[in-house]
């Protein structure tokens, strides 16, 4: 799993990660994750954490021009349920299998890699977004703070609508 580590908390997300295909070669310049332990659900729920609004919004306290393992290290990562991690990581994995390059990955999941429709991305994001928030504890208060340091632009209304329903299904 690799992370953006040139990055500022004015973008429109602090950090970005995503999984990498089997037999890609990394630059230098490319920080990534490797799991010694835990398997491909593990390396999920991180990615799904990693990609979260609320870990995003924790992210940019930090952040000037990089996201360096100092930092990375520092952050807080949520106590998720069971149920939690289970969700996010199936999400991920949903997510992150956008070809044939992801196939024992997503087999691993009982799923067919390929692209998703825009409606499905967003309802997998929303997912792992209200469950990451709700494993916080989050507030309809405290998602008005998060979601202030973001645009329109970068988190739209809509999304942000639908991710205040879920978070109140899920609560």
């Amino acid at each position: 799993m690799v992370f953006r580590g040139i990055t500022r908390a004015t973008d429109s997300r602090t950090v970005r990660a995503c999984l990498v295909p089997p037999e890609v070669l990394l630059a230098n310049s490319s920080p990534y994750l490797a799991f010694a332990t835990g398997g491909h659900t593990a390396r999920a729920a991180c990615l799904a954490i990693m990609d979260s609004l609320p870990f995003d919004w924790q992210d940019r306290r930090f952040v000037e021009i990089n996201l360096n393992f100092f930092i990375l290290e520092g952050l807080v990562v949520p106590d998720l349920s069971d149920e939690d991690f289970e969700s996010i990581a199936n999400c991920a994995a949903r997510l992150s299998s956008v070809d044939d390059r992801f196939a024992e990955f997503a087999a691993s999941f009982g799923i067919d890699p390929g692209p998703l429709p825009d409606e499905e991305r967003q309802r997998l994001r929303i997912e792992i977004d209200a469950r990451v928030a709700r494993s916080w504890t989050l507030t309809d208060q405290d998602l008005d703070v998060l979601l202030d340091d973001f645009t329109i632009d970068a988190v739209s209304t809509e999304y942000r609508q639908r991710l205040r329903a879920r978070l109140a299904e899920l609560s």
